[in-house]
């Protein structure tokens, strides 16, 4: 037990005999709990080593109603209301629309509103709903595109793909990509989805070398590109979500590509082509597919270097 010098005694020499017992327990409680306070508020909780959250990428058609081919009036907040399905979701063509799309989204994490081009009074039409926080987001439009008043007008929209970190749990982050490539089948359209691809690539490898990533979005994907994004998926090491669980879908054009990393696997459990996207008569709320993936992150312990042998 510590003491405290008081010229030639302690002062537990000063307390009667009959109660030094009671003071010397007490006071050794009092240090053992701060003791093992001290210790319970260092230590804390032990870090996840599992989880898993859904992402939905989805085109949602927002496009002015006079351009649109859905009714994007009646049906955009609609759609609202059922991103709150999954975690993370992913749009398209949130051109016009916005306020009424987030209007019924519970999601706290949103990208700001999109950016506005002041030729065409639209933005990128790429947005982001998301349970899980996320950092350092960044748009990034398209140094290529083809047509602007044919083979779909693509070069009135300063299209591209958005880059976030997002924060799954702590210590946990993935780098997520919504993207929107160029659309057509001329020859100018594939030349410019080739270039769209060499220049995810070159970003990709810039900022998400040996990270976790999920690319998701609108790839408008066709036979004729196929090989470029297969070279570009392979490149990278990504998995399509729809081909490793077997869909029967894969030449969807709206993807969710994944991968892990040292220390974190990472893979697709559930693929869906969510049918809950419909209005009450059964209609499409959109011209294209809610695709809907669960991913589930798993620690992994990184391999210890191996020890140097000193001669």
């Amino acid at each position: 037990m510590t003491q405290w010098n008081m010229g030639e005694g302690t002062w537990l020499a000063l307390v009667p005999r009959a109660i030094r017992g009671v003071v010397a327990l007490s006071l050794w409680s009092a240090a053992a709990l701060a003791t093992t306070s001290g210790k319970s508020a260092q230590s804390g909780p032990a870090p996840a080593t599992h989880g898993r959250f859904s992402v939905l990428t989805y085109n949602v058609a927002g496009l002015p109603e006079f351009l649109s081919q859905s009714d994007p009036v009646r049906n955009i907040p609609v759609i609202s209301e059922l991103l709150n399905l999954y975690d993370v979701a992913f749009v398209q063509e949130d051109f016009a629309y916005h306020p009424q799309l987030a209007s019924k989204a519970l999601h706290p994490y949103q990208t700001p509103p999109v950016i506005q081009n002041t030729r065409t009074g639209i933005g990128d039409g790429l947005n982001t709903f998301s349970r899980l926080a996320f950092s350092s987001f960044e748009r990034v439009t398209w140094s290529s595109c083809f047509g602007k008043l044919s083979d779909g007008a693509d070069c009135l929209a300063p299209k591209g793909f958005t880059m976030s970190v997002h924060h799954v749990a702590p210590g946990v982050e993935i780098d997520m990509y919504n993207l929107h490539m160029d659309s057509g089948g001329s020859a100018g359209d594939i030349v410019a989805r080739s270039e769209q691809v060499a220049q995810l690539l070159a970003h990709m490898e810039r900022r998400s070398k040996g990270r976790p990533v999920v690319v998701a979005g609108d790839t408008n994907t066709y036979s004729d590109t196929e090989a470029v994004l297969e070279s570009f998926r392979i490149g990278q090491g990504l998995t399509d979500a729809c081909r490793a669980l077997r869909c029967g879908r894969p030449r969807l054009i709206d993807r969710v590509l994944y991968r892990g990393a040292p220390g974190l696997d990472l893979r697709a459990t559930s693929f869906t082509v969510d049918a809950r996207f419909v209005r009450r008569d059964g209609r499409d709320l959109s011209d294209h597919k809610a695709v809907g993936v669960q991913l589930e992150w798993r620690r992994q312990k990184e391999a210890e270097p191996e020890a140097r042998v000193q001669y």
